[in-house]
This record gives C-alpha cells, structure tokens and sequence, in this order.
C-alpha cells in the first residue's frame, strides 16, 4: 500500500493496512478457561506522559492519541468478571537468570546501565490504569519475550492455558516477541490489536500484518463479546 493511501485511511478514520487486509477476525471462539490475557511492559516509564523515555520514544503520544489505556482497562476488566486469567508481565532488565544480556542496539543503549522500569521504582510500576489487584499473577523478565526468563511457561502449564491474548507496549517488541516465542512454544495466540501500541501508528501496522500470519488478529470489542 503506498504511504498516500495509508495516511488517507488514517484520516477519515481507517485503520490503516489492518483494515483494508481484513486481517481482524477470531478463527474460533475463546475458551475462557484455557486462555490467559498478558499485559505486558504497561509500565509508567514507558507509558506516561511525564516520563522522558516514554516521550523519545514515541509510545506515551500514541497511547494518548489512541485512547490504548481505556480499551485494555475494558478488556482487563471483563476477563477478571468472567474468570479468564489475567498475567501481568514487567520488564524488570535485572530479573531472571539470563546467564548475559545484548549491548548492541538502540534500545539496550537508552536502557544499559540506567534504572528504567527498574522493580521498586515508580517508573517500574504498573501503569494505575491497568495495576493488578490482588491475586492476579505478576512475572518479571529481562529481556523483550514475556517467556524470557520469567517462569512464565511454569504458570501457563499449571494453569492449563493453551491460548494467550496479547496486549500491551510495544507492538514490534514485547507483544511480537511474545507472539513468536509463544507460537514456537505451542501456545496459539491472539492480539488485541487496539491494547496494543508502537512509537507510530505506521510501525504498529506493519507489526500487526507481520504477525497476522501466526496468530489471529482481533480488538477488545470482538474479544469482550466473545468471551462469555
């Protein structure tokens, strides 16, 4: 699709590539009992508005601009109405046991050394919009996978999940590196496209149609109607 068309859509209210691809759709229902909703990296320094990172990299102007906050809140709170496990995942870069950790890239290079989404920390925290409450599982990784390691394998397999919804920051991070790790690990995946966001409403696009081909693409609305 040229560039022309893709602002075009934007405008008169499109989504873009998603929309015209047709790439929204559930393949079957969702079983509430074998499915987990992750919300993942809805951290405040990479989601508010006050902080630096969040700005220089694009995502607190795009969760603002797409209203990103509210539709996972609704979504959020529709699976704990209806029992569908809800997992909060944290990047925390000193969690887990990864025996070394990339020094190579822009993002280890805003991040190395710094105390980003660090634990204990208000930029750390979850974002109060989406916050857990109690009982609801909270795991921590060190890398962009919500799998990497975070002992998230260890809760889904106790728990029977065989589904994952996908949501959270960014789309062509911690969500498409999920959706890969995931599908390889056997698990089927959804993304709640709209829970989700990138530094531009571009690069989400393009990261949604990638992963259109291994999981089904879907919103909260549809995913709120169809879990029961």
């Amino acid at each position: 699709m040229a560039e022309s068309d893709q602002t075009a859509n934007r405008e008169t209210g499109g989504s873009g590539i998603i929309e015209e691809k047709q790439l929204m759709a559930l393949s079957h229902p969702v079983d509430k009992n074998s499915t987990a909703l992750l919300v993942m990296d809805v951290q405040n320094d990479i989601t508010r508005m006050d902080s630096p990172i969040a700005v220089q990299m694009g995502f607190a102007q795009e969760i603002e601009r797409s209203g990103m906050l509210t539709k996972l809140r609704g979504l959020i709170d529709h699976c704990r109405d209806t029992g569908l496990k809800v997992i909060h995942v944290f990047i925390d870069l000193e969690a887990g046991t990864q025996p070394r950790m990339p020094n190579r890239g822009q993002f280890y290079s805003i991040v190395s050394g710094g105390d980003v989404c660090k634990r204990g920390t208000p930029g750390g925290d979850s974002h109060e919009a989406v916050a857990p409450i109690e009982g609801e599982t909270i795991v921590y990784k060190c890398l962009f996978s919500a799998f990497a390691s975070s002992g998230l394998q260890e809760v889904l397999d106790a728990e029977g999940i065989t589904d994952l919804i996908l949501t959270g920051v960014s789309t062509d991070a911690v969500v498409e590196s999920t959706a890969w790790d995931g599908s390889d690990r056997g698990y089927s995946i959804i993304l709640a496209e709209d829970c989700c966001v990138c530094a531009t409403d571009e690069i989400h696009n393009q990261t949604v149609e990638r992963m259109a081909l291994r999981c089904d693409v879907s919103t909260a609305a549809e995913l709120i109607e169809s879990i029961q």
